[in-house]
């Protein structure tokens, strides 16, 4: 049986559902972590702008004061 994604010969013990190589497969795997990992450096790098952009909204009341800073 041929690999479909890279027309390869799958390996002779594998499953019989299996329909890609295992080269394929590490590939595949590789993507998935890759993508997993953008996701997770993304959703720091939110949640690190959200966490800046709150804490100078508090600190902007300190602005507010007709140039006046209340200590």
């Amino acid at each position: 049986m041929k690999c479909k994604r890279c027309e390869q010969d799958i390996e002779v013990d594998a499953p019989p559902n299996v329909n890609i190589c295992g080269s394929c497969a590490d590939d595949l795997r590789q993507e998935e972590e890759h993508g997993i990992m953008v996701a997770q450096e993304e959703a720091l790098t939110d949640r690190m702008n959200r966490e800046a952009y709150e804490e100078s909204e508090q600190e902007r009341h300190f602005d507010d004061g007709g140039g006046w800073r209340y200590v």
